[in-house]
């Protein structure tokens, strides 16, 4: 069914959209997947983001979810096998956060599926498209920040 979004200003549809688009890549990933979820995905996935094992805190900092939230994730990947914790050698408090060599071999429903999903996703776009909505993207989590710290204060 398609909606009729033309008398709706751009950015709703843009935020709207951004809604809708979640919701579907987080149904698909999570049908996609034989061990885990979407969420755990993007977990271990964000571990590579960093020089060094991450701490719990970095982790939910970059996802945008609370701590608590990325603790409950981190802690079904613990008992599936994907991660383990490791003490942070300068604070006793912070843990770190390593995959495991399972974690590396992640198994999709189909071989090899995670990556060719991704492609098929974006050949909708072209290489220029791509970069464009990459920048946007960017723009907007910068910004979600920013909004953040305001409401912080």
């Amino acid at each position: 069914m398609m909606y009729d979004f033309e008398n709706m200003d751009q950015r709703l549809i843009a935020y709207v959209n951004i809604f809708i688009c979640a919701n579907r890549l987080q149904a698909i990933m999570d049908s996609g997947f034989e061990d885990i979820t979407a969420k755990q995905w993007l977990a271990i996935t964000m571990i590579d983001a960093f020089p060094e094992p991450p701490t719990l805190k970095q982790i939910s900092e970059l996802s945008g979810v609370t701590h608590q939230s990325m603790r409950q994730i981190v802690d079904r990947l613990i008992d599936k096998g994907f991660l383990k914790v490791v003490p942070d050698k300068k604070d006793k408090r912070a843990i770190r956060l390593v995959k495991t060599e399972t974690a590396e071999h992640l198994r999709t429903k189909k071989d090899g599926q995670d990556q060719r999903f991704v492609f098929k996703l974006f050949d909708c776009l072209t290489e220029e498209e791509t970069t464009a909505y990459c920048s946007a993207l960017a723009k907007l989590c910068d910004r979600l920040s920013e909004l953040k710290e305001e409401k912080d204060t």
